[in-house]
């Protein structure tokens, strides 16, 4: 409030006062300019009363006056309030030692440290390039045609042609818009977003000086490093129009949609060629942009000024997150709070949902931002300015919210302690920061700890057939026969060339004109020793023996004596049926929280058998490259994400296979396979530890340039 010992003011000379447009309810509305900063005020009616009367030098006098001279009924405190408003935005002069003193401090306030200086350079500054006003003055008799009905008429109906043109050719459309997924696309966009915000700047700049406005400056502004064309139109806040407002604001949009109609409508129209790739790239840029981006009410673009001026309220962002801010504090504390400003009930619903929208998208957006930036420059940098933006758009405006909170505790403390939300919040953080996990759970597939699998390794006949499934077999005793009668051959052959080169190293010693060749012979008797041991080994091979006891699992139906069996056919299964193991995979993350004889559970999918118990007997120290039980792999219906390459599959992501033993013998399993659900018992963890541990992991990895 302003205080009544402080000395009079007086208004700066310099500034102007313009009538302005009707607020909402239609009362009248009076725009004050500050030419020094180039900043406009919007005046409501006692506001402006209050101004117009500030001479008479009496808080009581101007307020008997208002009462007297207008249908307004005001007292000393909205005058108090007025001069207020004016004292604290610099309004008034000073010339005072205490006001020159009070001046000089807020001055001082206001100067940024070095490093609060590149913050905010870095996330937005302009460049102002040339003065386009007495351009614009010659230029907007030759194009005074663009703003005429015919003209918006005529490109309402190219628009709505250019469409039905799409529409029939929509193949080559659809077939175009991919083929420009490509570098060369890329550079035409970027061409056609160039030029088309050049245009976009020149429309709302034109429709500006028509309705009379300055535009003193036009330039490229920098935000997040992001350049962005930029027109300086605020002279337009001097209009008393709001029709006229909305018109500049929406001219650049305007300006596009023009766009889009004319290129669109050419590009059905025109032959293959360069022009009409230009004209493709215009219209979806323009389409593109301004739906997407310029249109959208919910950043500082065209599409928020369109619906500051619609709706009759300036400032929507501020004022919309202040009353949001204040209508949280009063559903969770109660806290009595006057409301920041008073609005009707339908727009303090809309005030309410555009405010929370707005907060969602701009966590979205700026997250978005702050990956690209991160992406965009070298990684030292990025890792720098990543943080600067989560820490800048995201984190600082929920820290700030806290930090009143924190002041204001002895007024929440009382209230939230009665509020079964508190429990309910202190529970809930218990969740979050307890270490309460104690499992691991993720899924295994039970199989043998030992399994032996008859393969032909070459074409072959059958000459013993292997038992029948579930036959005991001892270590050392025949599982199958089968017999290589090309293998014979060779064998045959093999000897038959040993017993020659044997016979001819030994005579080579008897004689004199082949002694000298002894060592050749000694030479080809060694290779020909030891292809034939070789050939003999793949002759063992056909007599499959059993190296250890076990259960037969595994028959190929239908075989018989005689029968030829082509390379690489499995044959039979032998497993050992007394001890089974259970390999499954877990995470990068839980990797530590297990150790060697760790207990565990396996739960089979299989209805009607029971669970066993597991205890850790291997950990891979190493991410497993492929996964080796294809059954846990997405793909079959298991919970490992994998991708195929060739014959492979490849985790998405890091996996850890863990091996456990079963305590007991789980019964007769007819597949020697069995996939399930295991809970390994491991050390506890909380879902706090989870995220600082993943971001700590992600900073390391990334940080490792």
């Amino acid at each position: 409030m302003f205080s009544q010992e402080k000395p009079w003011p007086s208004l700066r000379e310099d500034l102007t006062i313009h009538a302005g447009p009707a607020d909402p309810s239609g009362a009248p509305t009076w725009t004050l300019h500050d030419p020094a900063r180039n900043q406009y005020f919007s005046l409501d009616w006692i506001a402006f009363e209050a101004i117009s009367r500030i001479k008479m030098g009496n808080a009581a006098q101007i307020a008997e006056a208002i009462n007297d001279g207008t249908t307004l009924h005001v007292d000393e405190e909205s005058i108090g309030v007025v001069l207020q408003f004016l004292e604290e935005n610099e309004l008034v002069q000073r010339n005072d030692f205490a006001g020159t003193s009070w001046l000089s401090a807020k001055n001082n306030a206001r100067e940024k440290g070095i490093f609060q200086h590149l913050l905010h350079g870095y996330l937005f500054f302009r460049v102002p390039l040339f003065k386009p006003d007495k351009y614009l003055g010659k230029a907007l008799g030759q194009l005074q045609f663009l703003y005429s009905p015919l003209f918006f008429k005529v490109t309402a109906c190219a628009f709505l042609l250019g469409l039905w043109g799409v529409f029939r050719q929509w193949q080559l459309f659809s077939a175009t818009l991919v083929d420009t997924f490509s570098w060369d696309g890329l550079i035409g966009y970027s061409t056609a977003l160039l030029l088309i915000k050049i245009l976009h700047e020149l429309g709302h700049a034109l429709t500006a000086k028509r309705f009379g406005c300055r535009v003193p400056t036009m330039g490229v502004a920098f935000l997040v490093m992001m350049p962005v064309a930029y027109t300086d139109v605020t002279e337009s806040w001097k209009l008393n129009s709001h029709h006229k407002r909305l018109v500049i604001a929406g001219a650049g949009i305007m300006t596009e949609i023009i766009l889009a109609a004319w290129a669109l409508l050419a590009w059905t129209l025109m032959p293959d060629g360069a022009l009409r790739g230009v004209c493709f790239f215009v219209a979806t840029t323009s389409l593109v942009a301004t739906f997407a981006v310029n249109a959208s009410p919910f950043m500082r673009f065209d599409g928020y000024f369109l619906l500051c001026d619609a709706v009759g309220i300036p400032n929507l962002h501020a004022r919309s997150f202040g009353y949001a801010r204040w209508w949280l504090r009063e559903k969770l504390f109660h806290l009595g709070d006057p409301k920041p400003e008073e609005f009707s009930p339908k727009y303090e619903t809309f005030i309410l949902l555009f405010a929370f929208i707005t907060w969602v998208y701009r966590l979205v957006v700026f997250f978005g931002i702050a990956l690209l930036v991160y992406h965009y420059f070298f990684k030292a940098l990025g890792i720098i300015l990543f943080g600067v933006e989560l820490w800048y758009f995201l984190t600082r405006p929920i820290w700030n919210e806290f930090i009143v909170w924190k002041k204001r505790w002895p007024e929440i403390g009382p209230v939230v302690r009665h509020r079964p939300a508190y429990y309910v919040s202190l529970i809930l953080l218990g969740l979050i920061v307890i270490p309460y996990d104690v499992t691991i759970n993720t899924q295994g597939m039970l199989k043998p700890e030992r399994s032996f699998s008859v393969i032909a390794f070459q074409a072959a006949q059958v000459l013993v057939l292997p038992p029948p499934i579930a036959s005991n077999i001892k270590t050392g005793e025949l599982i199958m026969k089968l017999d290589s009668p090309e293998l014979d051959v060779k064998l045959l052959k093999a000897r038959a060339k040993v017993q020659t080169l044997t016979k001819q190293f030994g005579a080579a010693g008897f004689s004199a004109d082949t002694i000298t060749q002894q060592p050749i012979f000694r030479d080809q008797l060694q290779s020909a020793t030891e292809e034939l041991k070789g050939l003999e080994a793949e002759r063992s091979r056909l007599y499959a023996t059993a190296p250890f006891s076990g259960s037969i699992v595994d028959v190929e139906p239908d075989l018989f004596v005689g029968e030829w069996v082509p390379k690489g056919m499995q044959l039979v299964t032998l497993i050992d049926d007394e001890h089974w193991v259970v390999d499954c995979y877990i995470d990068e993350s839980d990797l530590h929280r297990i150790d060697l004889g760790n207990w565990g559970r396996f739960v089979p999918e299989a209805p009607g058998l029971g669970s066993v118990g597991l205890s850790v007997i291997a950990i891979d120290r190493d991410a497993s490259k492929s996964l080796l039980d294809g059954s846990l792999a997405s793909s079959a219906g298991g919970q490992v994400l994998v991708r195929q390459q060739g014959s492979k599959s490849i985790p998405e992501r890091s996996i850890y296979r863990v091996r456990l033993k079963v305590d007991g013998n789980p019964g007769k399993i007819s597949t020697g396979y069995l996939r399930g659900a295991v809970t390994i018992f491991a050390w506890p963890k909380s879902v706090l530890g989870d995220v600082l541990r993943g971001g700590l992991a992600t900073f390391v990895r990334e940080a490792g340039f």
